[in-house]
């Protein structure tokens, strides 16, 4: 979209818009705002200082140039309602408080994957249930892409919560008619969601530390267990990131959806 302030859309963007609108000085507040591991964080400061589009004064508070400050804020000023605009801000303590619950998760349940690698893999009534477990943990965010979402026990967990103050989005395609109902249920319920036809992916990120990619819908057949599903969980920083921005970069370029 033109008028699109400088890195917007981008980790750089994330992070310049944490420390301009979000009002985040310290390398912990970016970090928090941001939802960025430690390694990621480190780079793209790296970056945007060498760019010289922040700086960093004697009390270790980041600022940025008045140029992307005032781009920044007039950019979210005008494209985001007020509610919109107000951000997560997600701890690395809630982080690895997820973490450990799906080991215990694991242990209850008598799986036999590790969390050792980063990945393990998980199909049917199992990949139902922590999805939907999951997403009743999150302290935070839930961000999920699905193609077709109906009534069911995993799009009921998305809408609860959001009725439970998380902040959830959802990307998906535009419903049938028969299922616009529902869509709009959820829109009451808090869950922003956004709407591209050409969504095929099936994503869900927790806390931004959790990723799930899979072949399962958000529909009662696929997550009843009627059609056999699988996917990969992930804990592994670089790929959970990748995942997340893959998300919302097209909820952050207004031109790909249409809200």
């Amino acid at each position: 979209m033109s008028g699109e302030p400088r890195y917007w859309g981008s980790w750089k963007g994330r992070v310049v818009r944490a420390i301009a609108v979000d009002r985040a000085q310290t390398w912990n507040e970016i970090r928090d705002q941001t939802g960025l591991s430690p390694l990621t964080l480190n780079k793209v400061l790296s970056e945007l200082f060498d760019a010289k589009a922040i700086e960093k004064d004697t009390d270790s508070r980041y600022w940025v140039s008045k140029e992307l400050y005032k781009a920044y804020k007039d950019y979210v000023d005008k494209h985001e309602p007020p509610a919109e605009s107000v951000r997560v801000k997600i701890t690395e303590a809630e982080q690895k408080d997820l973490v450990t619950w799906i080991d215990s998760w694991r242990e209850v349940k008598e799986l036999d994957f590790s969390l050792k690698s980063g990945h393990f893999f998980l199909e049917g009534r199992h990949l139902d249930e922590l999805s939907k477990e999951l997403m009743s943990k999150a302290k935070q965010e839930v961000l999920v892409v699905n193609p077709y979402v109906n009534k069911c026990d995993l799009s009921d967990m998305m809408r609860d919560t959001a009725k439970a103050g998380r902040r959830v989005r959802l990307v998906t395609r535009r419903p049938d008619a028969d299922k616009e109902g529902y869509h709009k249920t959820l829109k009451a319920s808090g869950v922003q969601v956004f709407y591209n036809d050409v969504a095929h992916a099936k994503l869900i990120v927790v806390d931004r530390k959790i990723a799930i990619a899979s072949s399962m819908n958000f529909y009662a057949a696929s997550s009843g267990g009627k059609t056999w599903e699988a996917g990969l969980v992930t804990i592994e920083d670089v790929v959970v990131e990748s995942v997340m921005n893959s998300i919302l970069r097209p909820i952050e370029k207004p031109e790909s959806i249409e809200a």
